[in-house]
């Protein structure tokens, strides 16, 4: 492409700078790209630092937003306008129904299962829940500015593209190392442009960037910089094979140690684990203390579901709401009095196999889509019953506890 094409660095408030690896997007120009580029590569792991530029925050674009279950609190994703990496905006819960708010001013409103933030500057971000559980922003509305629409891959589990309401697209392309390029098509002039910038120093090959590779054990793919636990080890795999076998059938997999399974890493942040914050705090993840379970390496396949036989009291059918049944047992693997919640259980039984019990199949309500199956589940100390979501991160167990050497 021409270096006459017309490609520049967002307005004043959106400027983006590569020394200081921080990205933003170009709100007030339109003939301009959605993102202003200063070179024509971009750093590897720019994603992490790319941000929606507001008043009183930059909103991290690849983030979902996060309930803390200890606090009771909503956890808004930015990037610190100080020192550019991580940090959160808690909304606490007010007097009015489905409402929480942060110090700041800035609301959050719970409606037919979405989430609305609300800033003081007028702009609002739309999240929904995709079928991980995760509420990842869609919709992205300026008081006086155009309508940013973030676009999914099928799935719902990966960000695709970013488009505008005058026009602009922007499109991520992935390749077996997470981000290999992104294009972006504006007007100029009544001019169309289409531009590719590279990620990073490899070789852009067009062909590779229709589709993402799985990942291998030791592949950091997808893990954010402010990752706790920063490889999946062999350690992890074997514990992961162990509660696999536990728990599901002979093509089961397990996610736990803070990691989804590699074979999801093509369509999914394969790191789930603790993050700490601008302001020092551990905030912890879906998988921090859990296990997913699924019954293809692919996460579309079926399994039976099992648990260890040795409990004494079970729940007599699935919650309502997520399909949880619960197992209390006096010993289990290493520990002693145990609460074992599995949530999303389908075609609920129970029948003993040996030192197993069957208890149904993965993917009951809540859990399951055409493209995403799985179980999940939890160990607490005691016997706790289904604790209230606000008890559960303080009595949670380590999976890789309960049954490791």
């Amino acid at each position: 492409m021409s270096a006459a094409i017309p490609y520049a660095v967002a307005d004043e408030s959106s400027t983006t700078s590569e020394s200081a690896n921080s990205y933003k997007l170009n709100i007030g120009k339109k003939d301009a790209p959605l993102l202003g580029m200063a070179a024509d590569h971009m750093k590897a792991g720019f994603d992490q630092s790319l941000a929606y530029p507001a008043a009183q925050f930059d909103f991290a674009i690849f983030r979902s937003l996060i309930f803390d279950e200890a606090e009771g609190k909503y956890l808004l994703p930015t990037v610190s306008k100080s020192s550019k990496g991580a940090a959160f905006i808690e909304l606490a819960r007010t007097d009015t129904p489905n409402t929480y708010s942060s110090t700041e001013g800035i609301q959050l409103i719970e409606k037919n299962g979405s989430k609305t933030i609300k800033s003081a500057d007028g702009g609002s971000y739309l999240f929904t829940q995709y079928p991980d559980g995760e509420f990842r922003c869609t919709t992205i509305k300026k008081a006086d500015g155009p309508t940013l629409y973030l676009l999914y891959t099928a799935s719902g589990l990966m960000l695709h593209g970013i488009s505008d309401s005058s026009g602009r697209s922007l499109t991520f392309n992935y390749g077996k190392n997470g981000i290999q390029s992104l294009t972006q098509t504006w007007m100029s002039n009544s001019e169309g442009f289409t531009k590719t910038w590279i990620v990073g120093d490899q070789n852009y090959e067009a062909s590779s960037l229709k589709f993402a590779h799985a990942v291998g054990v030791k592949s950091a793919k997808f893990l954010p910089s402010n990752a706790i636990v920063r490889e999946y080890t062999s350690e992890m795999a074997a514990s992961d094979k162990v509660l696999a076998q536990t728990f599901g059938g002979p093509t089961a997999v397990a996610g736990a140690n803070g990691f989804e399974p590699a074979g999801l890493g093509a369509m999914y942040p394969l790191y789930r684990g603790d993050i700490t914050g601008d302001d020092g705090k551990v905030r912890p993840g879906h998988l921090s203390h859990a296990i997913h379970l699924y019954g293809s390496p692919d996460g579309r396949g079926d399994s039976p579901l099992y648990v260890p036989a040795g409990f004494t009291s079970h729940s007599s059918e699935p919650s309502p709401t997520d399909a949880a049944v619960l197992f209390y047992y006096p010993r289990l693997g290493n520990l002693t009095d145990v609460t074992l919640a599995v949530f999303h259980v389908a075609d609920f039984q129970i029948t003993a196999e040996g030192d197993r019990v069957r208890i149904g199949n993965i993917g009951g309500p809540g859990g399951s889509s055409p493209l995403y199956k799985h179980s999940h589940i939890e160990f607490y100390r005691g016997n706790t019953g289904l604790p209230a979501a606000a008890a559960r991160a303080a009595l949670r167990i380590d999976p890789a506890s309960v049954f490791g050497k």
